[in-house]
């Protein structure tokens, strides 16, 4: 028998639902169905996300500082990781929304709220140790695939470096941008005054520019 996509959506989350009309409401934006959109769930799994992500951050990495782990925090649960883990679970295709919002799905907005949303219903499913899971299980993956930094990221390193010694932010500028079976993105990051410029690559540009500057505060003068 073959699953359908909410049966996908589910696995990929890591619960099924006992009450359907949780995730259907999860899944609803306002402008489908404004008295029966996730407006109010997304208001509840913001702060559960949050607090779920602070317990873990506390709990499994004891080495961090309190503002390495606030800024851990923020880079997990800002809409860019949100919208990672929204796509890797194929959430986008099954929300429920005006057709006049469709070419809006990619929206970082429309999918992170909908991500929380859904969190939130879990916890309303199932109760908050199985909620915790499944956030905590979502966000490790984001760590261990190097898409989400547990301390400063190498750009902010080198930005804060800089900064302290008076010396101008370095600048980025994409080369080249892959082939789309490849995904390869090429990045020089430069610092002129003193007189370094490197190239890092990554399967986004994001990561290319992160590659870029570790490798030019690696020459930076200390």
């Amino acid at each position: 028998m073959s699953s359908s996509p909410t049966d996908a959506l589910q696995a990929k989350l890591g619960h099924h639902f006992t009450d359907a009309r949780l995730l259907l409401r999860a899944l609803t934006h306002k402008s489908f169905d404004q008295k029966h959109s996730n407006e109010r769930l997304e208001f509840l799994g913001d702060s559960i996300l949050n607090y779920c992500v602070a317990e873990m951050l506390y709990h499994r990495y004891e080495s961090l500082s309190e503002g390495e782990m606030s800024r851990t925090r923020a880079g997990l649960v800002c809409h860019e990781s949100l919208v990672m883990i929204a796509n890797r679970i194929g959430l986008a295709p099954l929300l429920r929304v005006a057709e006049s919002y469709r070419g809006g799905l990619s929206r970082e907005s429309i999918l992170s709220d909908a991500l929380e949303a859904l969190f939130a219903a879990v916890q309303l499913d199932a109760g908050h140790e199985k909620a915790k899971r499944i956030i905590e299980a979502h966000m490790i993956a984001l760590l261990e695939s190097g898409q989400a930094e547990l301390r400063k990221d190498p750009k902010t390193s080198l930005q804060e470096h800089l900064q302290a010694r008076a010396i101008p932010v370095p600048t980025y500028e994409m080369l080249t941008k892959g082939e789309v079976d490849k995904r390869q993105f090429t990045v020089t990051c430069s610092i002129p005054r003193l007189s370094i410029k490197t190239t890092g690559t990554g399967s986004n540009r994001k990561q290319a520019e992160k590659d870029a500057a570790a490798k030019a505060l690696a020459l930076c003068p200390k």
